[in-house]
C-alpha cells in the first residue's frame, strides 16, 4: 500500500509540476531548468536530512545512484524541458506511459520480473491509446511540421534515459532510506549539469532569468512539488514494490493531467485525444492489476 500510494502520488505531482514548469519554460531554458532545479532540490532535501539523520550506505549503492542521477537528471530532465517547449504536457505526460513499458521490459532482462500474459494485454491496450494521442498531436493543428516530431523525438530520448535511471537505481535502495537515496541521484544529476554548463561558459546565460523576484518564488514552490513528490515518492514506489508495478501505476499522470490543462492553460482537448488516454489508463491499471 505504500508503493501503489506513493506512485499514485507522484503521478498527480508530475501532473501539477508540468503545468508550472510549462509557465515558467516560455522563459527559462531546459538546461536552466535543471540546473536551477536541481539546486533547489538539493538545499530542500539536504534540510531534510538534518533532521532525519544521513545512512551508512556501500560504495557501490552511491555509484549506482550517482549513474542513475545522471541519466534521469542531467540528461533525462534536460530532454523533459526541452520536450515541454514543444509539445503540451498533456501529450508530454503520455511519454512516461511509454517509459513504464520500457522499464517492465528492462526489468524482464535485468530484475527478472516476468509480467504475466494479463500485463501484456494491458501493454498492447496502453501501446494503443499512446499511438492515438501522439497521431492526433503529430496531424493536429498544433503538431503539424518540425516542431511536433521534434518533440517527439525529445520525448522519446526523455523516456529512454529515464527508464534506464529507475533500473540502474533500483538494486541500490535495498539497503537505504528513499530520502538519502533521492539526495544523491538529485546531487549527482545536478553537478552533471553544472559540469556541462561550466564546460560551455552558459551557467549565468542559464540562470539570469531567473533573477526576477516573482518567477524565483514561483518557480521554488514547483521545485516543492516535483521534488517531494515526483522525484521522493518515485523512490518510494521503486522501494517497496516491483519496478514494472510502480512504474505502471505512476503513469495515472494523464488522469491529472487533462482537467489541469484545460483549467489552468486553456487548451484543447479532442474527444479522440481524451479516449486513447483512457485506453492507456485502462492498459496500465490492466497491468497493475495483473
Amino acid at each position: 500500500m505504500i508503493g501503489i500510494s506513493a506512485a499514485l502520488g507522484s503521478a498527480a505531482s508530475w501532473a501539477v509540476g508540468s503545468i508550472l514548469f510549462k509557465r515558467i519554460g516560455e522563459t527559462v531554458t531546459p538546461f536552466g531548468m535543471t540546473l536551477s532545479k536541481g539546486i533547489v532540490s538539493i538545499f530542500l532535501l539536504g534540510a531534510v536530512l538534518l533532521f532525519i539523520g544521513y545512512d551508512s550506505i556501500s560504495t557501490s549503492s552511491v555509484i549506482m545512484l550517482c549513474i542513475s542521477g545522471v541519466l534521469g537528471i542531467t540528461i533525462g530532465d534536460t530532454l523533459f524541458f526541452a520536450a515541454l517547449r514543444d509539445l503540451g504536457p498533456n501529450t508530454l505526460i503520455v511519454f512516461f506511459m511509454i517509459g513504464q513499458i520500457m522499464t517492465a521490459l528492462l526489468a524482464v532482462v535485468f530484475l527478472g520480473e516476468i509480467p504475466p500474459l494479463k500485463a501484456w494485454v494491458g501493454i498492447v491496450m496502453t501501446i494503443i491509446g499512446i499511438a492515438t494521442v501522439l497521431w492526433i498531436k503529430i496531424m493536429g493543428e498544433g503538431g503539424k511540421g518540425a516542431t511536433g516530431i521534434r518533440g517527439i523525438i525529445l520525448g522519446a530520448l526523455f523516456m529512454i534515459s529515464m527508464s534506464f535511471s529507475v533500473i540502474i537505481a533500483k538494486p541500490a535502495l535495498a539497503s537505504m532510506s528513499t530520502i538519502w537515496a533521492t539526495f544523491i541521484r538529485m546531487t549527482a544529476g545536478t553537478l552533471g549539469m553544472l559540469a556541462f554548463g561550466m564546460a560551455t561558459r552558459k551557467v549565468g546565460e542559464w540562470l539570469n532569468p531567473l533573477r526576477e523576484t516573482k518567477i524565483i518564488l514561483f518557480f521554488i514552490a514547483s521545485v516543492c512539488v516535483v521534488t517531494f513528490g515526483g522525484f521522493w515518492l518515485s523512490i518510494v514506489a521503486i522501494k517497496y514494490v516491483d519496478v514494472a508495478i510502480a512504474n505502471t501505476v505512476g503513469a495515472t499522470e494523464p488522469l491529472f493531467i487533462i482537467p489541469l490543462a484545460l483549467i489552468y492553460l486553456k487548451e484543447r482537448i479532442s474527444a479522440l485525444e481524451i479516449l486513447g488516454t483512457l485506453l492507456a489508463v485502462c492498459g496500465v491499471i490492466l497491468i497493475c492489476t495483473s
